[in-house]
């Protein structure tokens, strides 16, 4: 059985690899200029790191935190999420000025796609948390029933 990380892993890959290829395919109708192109695939990559380090962190630390330290790092993620858009369209404003509406426009709808991949992948992790508590304490039950 694929583990919670790995599925979520290959999902990103999956939205990543697709995303690419919409914008290989429509690029020319999208931008007009080359160097936005190359702005909005360092924006995916970006995405795809953040996404990765944020699997990768939850699923490693994810267990040892109570649920009020999940919701505040559920809520760093997205602060810094945020924070690096914000600096990423601002340093592309800065060297490229090149379609920056159109740019902002592109890299808003990947930020709201990655947006709802997050949520999903996070809720879900929460859910698989809280179901492995709830089994876990029934086989404590369970074990303490029968060593009576």
């Amino acid at each position: 059985m694929i583990s919670h990380k790995n599925k979520y892993i290959l999902y990103l890959a999956i939205l990543n690899g697709m995303l690419t290829v919409l914008l290989i395919l429509y690029w020319k109708v999208i931008f007009e200029d080359v160097r936005s192109m190359v702005g909005i695939t360092f924006a995916l990559v970006l995405f795809f790191l953040y996404e990765l380090f944020v699997i990768l962190f939850t699923e490693t630390k994810g267990e040892t935190v109570s649920p009020r330290q999940s919701v505040n790092l559920f809520l760093g993620f997205k602060a810094g999420k945020i924070i690096l858009s914000l600096l990423f369209l601002a340093v592309y404003a800065i060297i490229v000025k090149v379609e920056i509406k159109r740019f902002i426009g592109i890299f808003l709808v990947l930020y709201l796609i990655y947006l709802l991949f997050d949520t999903v992948y996070l809720a879900s992790r929460e859910k698989s948390l809280k179901t492995k508590q709830y089994k876990n304490k029934e086989i404590e039950k369970l074990s303490n029933y029968y060593k009576k």
